[in-house]
């Protein structure tokens, strides 16, 4: 049997009408019959050998660890030492009753919301179906093979690695890269299988290529259609933020041979509730309705920028003769995006910027990667710890990268509860593909029904065709070049002909834009037919910028982008994190363990050259003490690179420099971890924070003064998003290391006047001049900046932002604090500390192990004897275990 139908059209409606104002009698209408398969499941490998009980939704690993079959696979080397289990074949099995009731329905299917990956289905011992891709949701006919009473399910599992190896080997030509590289410990060939490709590992992640029910699993019967998916639009009816707005309905139905039955669409909080009659058939499987002029509507906005205001929606089917009814439900935002693409003054090439309501927005954000591993162990408190972390640190935008998987609906929901716009990749990354006609008919359906169930959520923001692969093939990171020709017609076939081609059919660019991979040049890159000259020229699209030999702390080394879609450092997790997964003879910075978890080549040599050119490296003689103070020192370095990265691009929104700049995006590398090892995240596993998350809560504020020195000049830039500055002034104060509690000298501005969304330039002076009369020495190693804006009402609006103007392996004055924490509670878990200090402290770092929660502020500069910082704790806990477990060091507590 095929998988679900993809019912082609076009958006000439099938039916079309405006909605009036009615109402309809309450039905007494059942709902569809359906019994659900989810729960445990007999779980056998190959040769029987090994037979368990095992979770639907789940994965044979989650599985054997349930039942002590394995160790956690994220124990030291278990990603490789269980290799075997991905390559071994499982198979699914389970009972279930069917009643006589419903054999007597006219249709009965199987409906799999996700299969990983490679999968035969049989009911009864009769193969109904077969399963090839990861991300499609299969639906399969089985009525004529099931009886009344005892049935059985069984879902036979084929070898990831063993399947994709099979495809590239029969495949005409080689399609590159076979491998990853071997400082991965990886697993060759993901781009021959729709599977989430990072599970095959990536240089932040295991291989594990997981196999199993990874979804919900049921049987529906019914004797007239069920709803499979509907697409709401909400759209403004004419120019400007208060509409009015209409709303375009479109239910996809999965119909018996003629259904019969009555449409419902109902807005309760609008008042809005209307139907249409309608006959189905296999031929016509969607239907639209037009809702226009829809006054006092509050619209939806991205954190920072208004209220995310959520409509619900519910849509129902029914027919009354059978007494038969389905539904659907929903929450929509009425927001309209544009993707500004047009010449800048002073500048060759295009802007790339959104509008959000008409209203030009600075993204500030990072990139998501899968949670886990394994997807059944992601639940929705893990996912809002994580989300709502990502809006405490002041960001709006999240780009769900294009090597995972299109995450599940709680976490869209979430986004769109949270102001969390979601620039939304297609599941491709860092490879060619092969473009045969199954891959490409797989594909086709693929990103119909993720356009179909994601593209109603207000939150997603764009689709973009794949990860990097635009650049790969153009700048020929795997051979490609020696037939150029083939991979680029390749390339056009599945982005351009397959995906585009459902991106324009189900949510066209007026609705939502596409670019055809990231980084591209956006509209440059179309006119170069898909493939651009070079898809990394800032004076176009969205960049990807990495650069590990260069000083992070020189901001010239920084390319000057329309868009900075990517860039960041590598940072090992805390030793509390990387504790739970390893052993005492593992800690150790050259130990076998910290070799095996890094899977960047060189890595963790890099961060030491990265720290080296600003910090001395760690003194203790104590072993244990040295690995802890070398983990603690690359998350500093890290959080210190894109805090200079970053402020850069922020910086760049209101200026052009030879032709460069215009910047309106800085989505840093990345938020959050697939497990405990060196990465570039900011949130380790498990969810804390690491220094660098608390500095973008900082760097990504909505009010920040931004400090730099170029040709010995001190230039100072206030930014404001949302805000309009009346009367403000900028304070600069300069600090010396050996000075607690009082700046050797304050310089406050003259008011000024700043208009939402811009950077300017507030203050300019030569350095030399500034500090000359301070008490600093004239090369400046004994001080350091700090800036604040004041309101007119001499209210500090902004973080206090450092400035350090010498590398901290040259500064003189700095000593060895010694602390002292009081705790207290404040209100139900949550606490403040009294932290005082006898000196400055750079890098000030409070942990709590064992206690989960956040900080107020960490990583910071102490410049007062005492200050006050709040902990928010995610459990409960006492202000006794916050105090036992409280610890606090800085950068001279790592120097012997």
């Amino acid at each position: 049997m095929a998988p679900e139908r993809n019912f082609h059209h076009t958006w000439l409606l099938a039916a079309f009408v405006i909605v009036q104002w009615m109402s309809m009698t309450n039905s007494n209408a059942a709902p569809i019959q359906e019994i659900n398969l989810n729960g445990m499941w007999q779980v056998v490998n190959a040769n029987k050998s090994i037979s368990i009980k095992g979770s639907v939704p789940g994965s044979v690993h989650t599985a054997l660890m349930e039942n002590s079959v394995i160790k956690d696979p994220y124990y030291r080397l278990n990603d490789v030492d269980y290799r075997w289990i991905a390559n071994d074949n499982w198979t699914y099995t389970t009972d279930f009753t069917v009643s006589k009731d419903i054999l007597s329905k006219q249709r009965v299917v199987l409906v799999c919301h996700g299969l990983d990956t490679v999968a035969s289905i049989s009911i009864n011992g009769a193969v109904v179906g077969d399963s090839s891709n990861m991300f499609i949701r299969y639906v399969f006919d089985i009525k004529e093979h099931l009886k009344s009473g005892a049935n059985t399910i069984t879902i036979a599992f084929q070898s990831a690695p063993s399947y994709a190896n099979q495809k590239s080997t029969s495949h005409q030509y080689q399609v590159p890269p076979e491998c990853p590289p071997a400082v991965q410990h990886g697993i060759c060939h993901p781009n021959f299988i729709r599977k989430e490709q990072c599970s095959f590992s990536w240089d932040w992640g295991p291989a594990f290529a997981p196999q199993g029910i990874w979804k919900n699993i049921s049987i529906e019967a019914y004797n007239t259609a069920v709803i499979r998916d509907v697409m709401v639009h909400t759209f403004m009816t004419k120019d400007g933020i208060a509409g009015p707005w209409g709303i375009n309905v479109t239910v996809f139905f999965d119909p018996t041979n003629q259904a019969e039955g009555t449409l419902t669409v109902e807005i309760p909080e609008l008042n809005i509730k209307s139907h249409m009659n309608l006959t189905l058939s296999s031929k016509s499987s969607h239907v639209s309705m037009l809702v226009k002029h829809l006054q006092s509507i509050k619209a939806w906005w991205p954190n920072g920028y208004g209220e995310q205001r959520l409509y619900a929606v519910n849509v129902a089917f029914e027919n009354q003769t059978l007494g038969e009814k389905c539904s659907r439900k929903l929450k929509i935002g009425f927001r309209e995006v544009k993707l500004v693409q047009e010449t800048i003054k002073g500048s060759t090439g295009l802007s790339f910027y959104f509008k959000i309501n008409n209203r030009p927005i600075f993204l500030k954000g990072s990139n998501w990667i899968p949670a886990d591993a394994f997807q059944e162990r992601i639940d929705k408190s893990r996912l809002k710890n994580l989300l709502q972390s990502t809006v405490d640190a002041n960001m709006h935008a999240l780009r769900v990268w294009g090597g995972g998987v299109y995450e599940q609906d709680i976490l869209y929901e979430i986004c769109d509860e949270l102001g969390i716009l979601i620039w939304q990749d297609f599941m491709f990354g860092c490879a060619m593909y092969p473009t045969d006609d199954a891959f490409l008919k797989s594909v086709q359906l693929e990103a119909a029904q993720q356009i179909r169930r994601l593209s109603s959520h207000p939150s997603i923001l764009i689709w973009a065709g794949n990860n990097e692969n635009e650049g790969a093939l153009q700048q020929d990171w795997y051979g490609t070049n020696v037939s150029y020709s083939l991979y680029r017609d390749d390339y056009v076939k599945l982005y351009i002909d397959t995906i585009r081609e459902q991106v324009l059919l189900h949510d066209p660019n007026e609705r939502r834009p596409f670019v055809s991979s990231s980084p591209s040049n956006g509209l440059e890159t179309e006119k170069e037919d898909w493939v651009a000259w070079n898809p990394q020229d800032t004076h176009y699209g969205d960049v990807h910028y990495y650069n590990y030999g260069a000083d992070c702390w020189d901001v010239s080394t920084f390319p000057k982008p329309r868009f900075a879609s990517e860039y960041g450092y590598q940072s090992w997790a805390s030793f509390e994190t990387l504790a739970k997964v390893s052993e005492k003879s593992d800690w150790s910075y050259s130990s076998n363990f910290s070799e095996h978890r890094q899977h960047h080549l060189l890595g963790n040599q890099e961060m030491t050259a990265l720290a080296q050119k600003h910090f001395n490296l760690p003194s203790s003689t104590d072993p244990l003490q040295m690995y802890k103070d070398t983990l603690y020192l690359t998350q500093i370095s890290q959080a210190m690179c894109i805090k200079s990265e970053t402020e850069h691009y922020r910086r760049l929104q209101s200026t052009i420099v030879d032709g460069e700049g215009h910047t309106m995006g800085a989505l840093y590398w990345q938020l959050n971890d697939i497990w405990q090892a060196p990465t570039w995240a900011s949130i380790e596993y498990g969810g804390k924070w690491k220094m660098l998350h608390y500095y973008a809560k900082n760097f990504f504020a909505p009010v920040l003064a931004s400090g730099m020195v170029q040709d010995k000049q001190l230039y100072v830039y206030v930014i404001t998003d949302v805000q309009d500055l009346q009367n403000c002034k900028l304070r600069i104060n300069i600090h010396k290391w050996d000075t607690l509690d009082k700046p050797m000298d304050t310089i406050t501005t003259q008011q000024f006047n700043q208009s939402h969304q811009s950077a300017i330039v507030q203050y300019k002076n030569s350095l030399d001049d500034l500090i000359k009369l301070s008490g600093c020495s004239d090369k400046t190693k004994d001080c350091f900046l700090t800036f604040e804006v004041l309101s007119s009402t001499s209210e500090v609006i902004s973080p206090v932002n450092s400035l350090f103007l010498y590398s901290f392996n040259e500064a003189s004055g700095l000593a060895k604090p010694r602390f002292m924490a009081k705790v207290a509670q404040k209100s139900p878990n949550v606490f403040t500390i009294h932290l005082t200090t006898d000196h400055v402290t750079p890098f000030t770092w409070l942990e709590t192990p064992g206690i989960r929660g956040r900080f107020s502020d960490n990583g910071f500069v102490m410049v007062e004897s005492a200050v006050i910082v709040v902990f928010y704790a995610w459990e409960s806990t006492t202000t006794t275990d916050i105090q036992n477990a409280i610890t606090v060091t800085s950068l001279m507590n790592i120097y012997e």
